[in-house]
């Protein structure tokens, strides 16, 4: 799966434009199609996308929020540890989705990349450094890891599905201030998590 990015990703209009790309073009959207419609080396948008994607009311499927949530810890923990380039095993890579349901989730989708690209431009660049982005992989991981408990209460793993996507736009258009919007956002998913295993 190496190889340049083909998709230019400067926002999150572009990744929900590349996602809808893929679903006009095949009747069902695998994992292996979204890296290699934006590159093996596209950290950043590939887990915004899949943030994106457990928003929508494809992550209210049953099992599709933990899936979804181990693709992107995979993908964050490489990058967390400096790997180049995303490995995904051929299990991940084959599991798709009907691509009208994905399209069924555009309009929400599009308000969403309307709303974050608004706020989203480069200040307090040396949060968005490369030692900080590892970091941030890593507190990526850790939401993750929550995912499947909340998926038992409905439309709960929204939260940190939405603090990964920031921090995923924050990574990707180097935005410091975005990155500590979604770290406070992060918090409060881990801290609503931890309340939901204490329950």
């Amino acid at each position: 799966m190496a190889g340049d990015p083909k998709r230019t990703v400067k926002s999150i209009g572009d990744v929900v434009d590349g996602i809808e790309d893929i679903a006009e073009r095949e009747d069902e959207v695998a994992v292996g199609d979204l890296v290699r419609e934006f590159g093996s080396r596209s950290f950043a948008p590939f887990m915004l996308i899949l943030a994106l994607i457990g928003i929508t009311p494809v992550g209210t499927i049953p099992s599709v929020p933990t899936f979804i949530a181990a693709s992107i810890a995979l993908v964050a923990g490489q990058q967390a540890f400096g790997r180049g380039a995303i490995w995904l095993p051929r299990l991940i890579r084959e599991r798709s989705v009907k691509s009208e349901k994905l399209v069924g989730g555009e309009s929400k989708l599009h308000k969403v990349a309307d709303v974050l690209d608004a706020i989203a431009e480069k200040r307090l660049t040396a949060l968005a450094s490369d030692p900080a982005l590892r970091v941030v992989a890593g507190l990526i991981v850790v939401l993750c890891c929550f995912v499947p408990v909340l998926e038992l209460v409905p439309f709960a793993a929204a939260g940190p599905f939405l603090a990964i996507a920031l921090l995923s736009l924050a990574m990707l258009v180097r935005d410091g201030l975005v990155m500590l919007v979604g770290g406070a956002l992060a918090i409060g998913a881990l801290f609503y998590g931890g309340s939901s295993l204490a329950f």
